[in-house]
């Protein structure tokens, strides 16, 4: 169980203003310059600047260009009532950065006000150490160089963060057209994306700062980035190499914050790296109750077209929502709250994923509870914790399952899925099911 309390800086700013982080695993070096009409560096952050110890702000610049985009093919977010500005990251922060955007972005397009993330704050909330499982890091380690994945983000966060924010939605976008791209920045905020990052790849041009990587390998990321809009009608040759057509995604990058990022369309985004996220968090909530730690690297659980699993949880309160992921797009999930011995049926409803992420469904009638169980039915698999990993030397992930938590519907019966003989039918190594409980202010 966690209460959502204040770990994090946060602000809450009536109207609409806010501070944003954009960025990368390390900072790369400067662009390459090629002169189309005016073309100068002045306008971008160095990678020296960019690493700073100190996180400021750095306001955009005024910069005159020979193009200026016209409003068909155009869209950018700022212009849309998303107002912020771009802070630098700090070391190897970046990916915290694009993941704040996203967040901030969205929940300025979901609430009347804003919030402000501070980016060591969300990094210390990832990489804290004062939990049962979930992300650690070896002893000595320099988080702040470490790197990390929006994934590292999505599955922390539903636990909580900050004063009262909880994550209540993350959609994977991978494999998605541009013209879904598009809307879902429309109608989700801005998108974090993981993309390689070559300085042959870059450059400046008519002070655009530019990148084009048509060639990049399948599934390779060392960057991040959040794309809030698009110009259809970039020049093609603004790019060093240059472009099969015109057009360009427009991009925040913490690496060189005083302006835009503006990414070729033939950078292969149907072939994103690390997985791209549209993200959102709430302060609808006042609790968390959960005993996973996130989807980590392991298959959904399948017992035949539906499969059923369950969390008992004892915690008196009122239960508002309950969150869970859903394993593919187009899922119709039915939710119910049980009795604790899992016998009896005390409330259903019946909800609709149209993509593939983690959701928070809101109860149409929030319930009074002490011990109570929620079963989740899903037609395309059960999302559950697998075994404990080690990603690399300096980064493990700690998962954990004990008796009497989570249980799997099996043959008309409740198996505990901490019992090796669950495993065995289910053929793999499972610990909790993936639901967590939302309870009201």
């Amino acid at each position: 169980m966690k209460n959502i309390v204040a770990k994090a800086r946060l602000i809450i700013i009536s109207g609409i203003m806010a501070t944003t982080f954009v960025g990368c695993s390390s900072p790369s070096s400067q662009p390459n310059t090629k002169e189309t009409g005016v073309s100068d560096n002045s306008s971008y952050e160095t990678s020296e600047q960019a690493s700073s110890e100190t996180s400021t702000t750095v306001p955009s610049k005024i910069v005159q260009h020979e193009y200026v985009h016209g409003t068909d093919g155009y869209y950018n977010i700022q212009e849309d009532g998303i107002e912020f500005e771009l802070t630098p990251q700090i070391s190897g922060t970046c990916w915290i950065c694009a993941a704040s955007c996203s967040l901030m972005t969205a929940y300025q397009k979901n609430h009347d006000g804003s919030i402000v993330l501070d980016q060591i704050d969300l990094l210390n909330e990832v990489y804290d150490d004062d939990k049962e499982e979930g992300i650690f890091v070896a002893q000595g380690a320099d988080t702040r160089q470490l790197g990390g994945s929006g994934l590292f983000i999505m599955n922390e966060l539903t636990e909580g963060f900050g004063n009262n924010l909880v994550m209540d939605s993350s959609i994977d976008a991978k494999d998605w057209s541009i013209d879904e791209i598009k809307n879902g920045i429309r109608k989700y905020g801005a998108l974090y994306i993981g993309i390689p990052d070559s300085s042959s790849k870059k450059g400046t041009h008519d002070n655009y700062f530019t990148m084009n990587y048509p060639d990049a390998p399948q599934n390779y990321f060392d960057h991040s980035i959040a794309v809030i809009g698009w110009d259809d009608n970039f020049p093609k040759e603004y790019f060093n190499e240059e472009a099969s057509r015109n057009g360009a995604w427009i991009t925040y990058n913490s690496a060189y914050p005083s302006d835009y990022y503006y990414v070729s369309y033939d950078t292969p985004f149907d072939e994103l790296y690390d997985t791209p996220l549209f993200m959102s968090m709430t302060d609808s909530y006042s609790k968390v109750l959960s005993y996973d730690c996130g989807r980590w690297y392991v298959d959904p659980v399948s017992t035949g077209k539906t499969t059923t699993t369950a969390n008992v949880f004892h915690e008196k309160g009122t239960l508002a929502a309950v969150g869970t992921y859903a394993v593919t797009d187009d899922q119709d999930l039915t939710i119910q709250i049980l009795t604790p011995d899992l016998k009896e049926c005390l409330y259903s409803q019946e909800y609709h994923a149209d993509r593939k992420g983690y959701y928070v469904f809101k109860l149409d009638t929030p319930m009074e509870v002490e011990d109570y169980a929620i079963a989740v039915t899903y037609p395309a698999g059960a999302p559950v914790e697998g075994e404990s990993v080690e990603i690399d030397h300096t980064v493990h992930i700690d998962i954990t399952g004990k008796s009497g938590q989570s249980f799997i519907l099996v043959d008309g019966k409740w198996l505990d899925m901490s019992e090796e003989k669950t495993q065995n039918i289910l053929g793999s190594v499972t610990n909790n099911a993936c639901i967590k409980a939302l309870y009201s202010k």
